[in-house]
């Protein structure tokens, strides 16, 4: 178990400095710095309007700030966790990695834990920057607990995600990605919108709000949270919800090693 965690290890030191190519470090800086533009861009166009921008805005702010974030740190996730198979695959290296003690839970927690710290260094900086933002122009108070809030539930996210993304590579290969897609749109997007219904509480999203409603206070759109309880139920205690996304990593991890460990790949394909 030793020799397979450092074997992990240095998998993704080696994932991590190859990436640092023209295109990938591209790429990582444009993801990265797509929230700050995009809420800088907002923040200006309020500022010379009419109404013009006060504090009291901050609420309107601060979804927004989760969604451009959370987007960003889904498709850096999609980019890096999906290809953990195919990228070996296609690159003929997959004969070496599956004929060594190991290999093959190696490079699956190795690529893991290189898209995990991929991504969420991209989101460090772009939470790192929004604060800095919304801070100037909004004056929030307290903007080191914004941004260890922020970053502490992007942490959580990384993980989730990541650990299901990185399933999903395993099981589908060169259709990943497409899967990873419907994943978030069927489970995050429209199951966790359907009010009223116990599936919701299945989804990351419902996690993540939750702990995001009990460390940045009421910040959804809705006009009360009475109103939002009588809808979506009570929630659990953050200490729950932390649990429940780190037993989600857990298990796809341990599903996703158990499934590259015994499953038979194609290496060559007729022409």
């Amino acid at each position: 178990m030793g020799s397979i965690l450092q074997n992990a290890i240095a998998t993704c030191r080696f994932e991590i400095q190859s990436s640092f190519t023209i295109q990938r470090t591209s790429v990582s800086l444009i993801l990265a710095l797509f929230p700050p533009t995009m809420l800088g861009l907002l923040i200006l166009g309020a500022t010379f309007s009419r109404a013009g921008i006060s504090s009291s805005i901050l609420q309107d702010f601060t979804p927004l700030t989760i969604v451009l974030i959370g987007l960003v740190s889904l498709l850096s996730l999609i980019l890096w966790a999906t290809p953990n198979v195919s990228a070996e695959l296609e690159g003929k290296s997959w004969v070496f990695i599956a004929s060594r003690p190991g290999g093959r839970i190696s490079i699956f927690l190795g690529k893991f834990l290189a898209s995990f710290s991929v991504s969420y260094a991209i989101c460090i900086v772009s939470i790192s920057l929004c604060t800095l933002l919304i801070d100037s122009q909004l004056h929030i108070g307290n903007a080191v607990r914004f941004w260890l809030s922020l970053s502490g539930i992007f942490f959580l996210a990384c993980l989730a995600y990541g650990g299901i993304f990185s399933l999903l590579g395993v099981l589908f290969i060169k259709r990943a990605m497409t899967f990873s897609v419907g994943f978030v749109i069927v489970s995050d997007i429209i199951m966790a919108s359907v009010p009223g219904v116990l599936m919701n509480k299945f989804s990351i999203r419902y996690h993540l709000q939750e702990i995001s409603l009990t460390w940045l206070g009421w910040f959804l759109p809705s006009s009360s949270e009475k109103g939002y309880r009588v809808i979506f139920g009570d929630g659990y205690p953050v200490t729950i919800h932390i649990c429940i996304l780190v037993g989600i990593t857990l298990l796809t991890l341990c599903i996703g090693a158990w499934a590259i460990a015994n499953r038979e790949y194609i290496t060559t394909y007729e022409a």
